[in-house]
C-alpha cells in the first residue's frame, strides 16, 4: 500500500519516518508546498500511541492562514524517503519567493514550542 494513500505524515498512526531530530529538520526545511511555495513550522511536542516510543507533531502554516499538522517518527530506525501529500521536496534547496523588492522567504522553523507562532519566528 503507498503511504501517501494512508494520510501519510498527516495521522499519528502513520507518521513520516526520520531517523534522527536534525534529520527531521533538515526534512521539513527542504519542503515547500505542492504549489511550490515556502511555509512556516514549530514544534507543538511529543505524543504517544500506547506504549510506542515518543512522535513530534508539527504545526505547519501555509500561504499565512492555513494550519495543518505533520506527525514525525525521529525515533525511527530507517527514514523512508516519501514526502506527504501536499508537499514537494526542493532539491535546489528552496527556490526563493520574492515577497518584496529584496525580501527572500525560505521555508522556516524551530524544533521547538513558540508562544507565539508565527510572530516568535521573527
Amino acid at each position: 500500500m503507498n503511504q501517501l494513500e494512508n494520510n501519510y505524515g498527516k495521522s499519528i498512526d502513520n507518521p513520516i519516518k526520520i531517523n534522527g531530530i536534525p534529520e527531521s529538520i533538515e526534512f521539513l526545511n527542504s519542503l515547500v508546498t505542492d504549489d511550490f511555495k515556502p511555509f512556516l513550522y514549530h514544534r507543538l511536542g511529543s505524543t504517544f500511541i500506547g506504549d510506542s516510543k515518543p512522535i513530534d507533531y508539527y504545526e505547519i502554516m501555509k500561504s499565512g492562514e492555513i494550519r495543518e499538522i505533520l506527525f514525525i517518527d525521529t525515533y525511527s530506525k530507517i527514514t523512508v524517503p516519501e514526502i506527504p501529500a501536499g508537499y514537494l521536496y526542493n532539491s535546489a534547496k528552496i527556490i526563493p519567493t520574492v515577497i518584496k523588492v529584496f525580501e527572500i522567504i525560505k521555508t522556516k522553523g524551530e524544533n521547538y514550542r513558540l508562544r507565539k507562532f508565527p510572530e516568535d519566528l521573527f
